[in-house]
Formats: structure tokens, C-alpha cells, sequence
């Protein structure tokens, strides 16, 4: 499924539920704006300092049929959260691999991620379109993650991030080297989970839409930048 189609089973959702700001705030985005995120990437061979504890106990398992009805279980949410998960959903009903699930003692799931291995490169690129760099035979796509909101603000995503780079690290295909992840700029929290985890500033992207086409740009950044002010 192509990310086209995917914004447009997106939109249908919203609408059909009433969400009808939601549905009208991502059109205007593809009608006019520009986005602009951090590029992140993480070394498996690399040593990094451990992160901040999770306040809840977690361990890591694949994103798989058994688990896929309670990580994309939409009662409770809002409208907001609800239209995320959703988009998490279609990821998984693409075909993508590489999900895992960080989930606590009783089995809940608290936190999602993608670490999309370099061989569906031809496949990310008719899902998001110009949206990452290629993989190059030698990176993981970390995307797609979700922290339950009740999950949220307990240092979930730093130590569930750093668990599933060491499991990936070690299951990867050979000659995979990296995980990356891009991170909106406005999105502190995600940062700070991202850079907890172990990962490196190394790209700026600049993601413009001007009447429904899309243009992105990437510029190499400084590690040092400062980005959280």
C-alpha cells in the first residue's frame, strides 16, 4: 500500500468517526507547509552510556499476530491518539518487518517500533516516497513508534529503545550497521527518547508541500548542534 493510499484510508477514518478537524488539519499540511525533523542514527558496535531507567519493568518481543490485537487496540483514545495508532496499523497491515513491542510485566504493550531492515529499501520508498535517505544495505529504518498514553512521561522510550537496538543489533542480517530514526523538531519528547537511546545527530531534513507535491531535503549536521534549547 502506498502512502498515498495510506493518508487517504487515514482521512476516510477520520471523517467516518467525526474527527472532521483532524481530517481538515492534514489537508491543509499537504496543501502548504514545510516540516522540518532531525536525522538520528545509532552504531550497533558502539558503546553508549546506559539510559535513564524505565519506571515501569519491560521486556521485548516481536510485533507478531499473537500481540498485533492488544498494540493496536484503539478503545480509550481520543481522536489525536487514536489517528496515530491508526497510522502505526497500516504500517503492520503493509507488510513492514522489523516491529517489536516493549511490554511490562502483565503482558502490555508500552511501547512500539519499526526497525525496517535495509532488503525492503525498494518498499519504504513506495510506501513514504523521498521522505529517508536508502538504507543502503546498512541501516535499519527505526520508525513508527508509539508509547500508549498511559505510558507516557514514565521513561518508557529510552530504555525500551535501547533494549530493542541490542536485540536488533544482534538478529540483523549481516552487514547492517545502523539504526536510524528521524524525529520531528517540535517533538522534544521523542528526541529526548531517541538520544537517550544511544543515537547521534547526523541530518537535517526539510520536508515542503506546496499544493499536494512534495519536495525533501537532507543537509549533514554537526552531532554537537545544539537542538534542544
Amino acid at each position: 500500500m502506498s502512502r498515498a493510499v495510506e493518508r487517504l484510508g487515514v482521512l476516510a477514518r477520520q471523517v467516518g468517526r467525526g474527527d472532521i478537524s483532524g481530517a481538515v488539519g492534514d489537508v491543509k499540511g499537504w496543501v502548504n507547509s514545510e516540516t522540518v525533523s532531525y536525522g538520528f542514527r545509532h552504531e550497533f558496535t558502539k558503546t553508549y552510556d546506559e539510559p535513564s531507567p524505565s519506571e515501569v519493568p519491560l521486556y521485548v518481543v516481536p510485533l507478531d499476530d499473537d500481540i498485533a490485537p492488544r498494540v493496536f487496540d484503539v478503545g480509550g483514545l481520543n481522536d489525536r491518539n487514536r489517528a496515530l495508532l491508526e497510522r502505526r496499523r497500516t504500517i503492520w497491515e503493509a507488510g513492514f518487518e522489523g516491529g517489536h513491542v516493549a511490554v511490562t510485566g502483565d503482558g502490555d504493550p508500552a511501547y512500539l517500533q519499526w526497525f525496517i531492515p535495509p532488503h525492503q529499501n525498494d518498499k519504504v520508498r513506495d510506501y513514504w516516497g523521498p521522505l529517508f535517505p536508502d538504507l543502503n544495505g546498512d541501516s535499519a529504518l527505526v520508525e513508527g513508534a508509539w508509547v500508549p498514553p498511559a505510558y507516557r512521561k514514565r521513561n518508557v522510550m529510552s530504555q525500551a529503545l535501547a533494549m530493542m537496538n541490542e536485540v536488533v543489533g544482534k538478529t540483523s542480517e549481516k552487514g547492517v550497521r545502523y539504526a536510524i530514526a528521524f524525529v520531528q523538531s517540535d517533538n522534544r519528547g521523542a528526541m529526548v527518547g531517541t538520544m537517550g537511546a544511544g543515537y547521534d545527530l547526523y541530518l537535517t531534513r526539510t520536508e515542503h508541500w506546496r499544493a499536494g507535491r512534495r519536495s525533501v531535503k537532507f543537509k549533514d549536521t554537526d552531532p554537537d548542534t545544539i537542538i534542544l534549547g
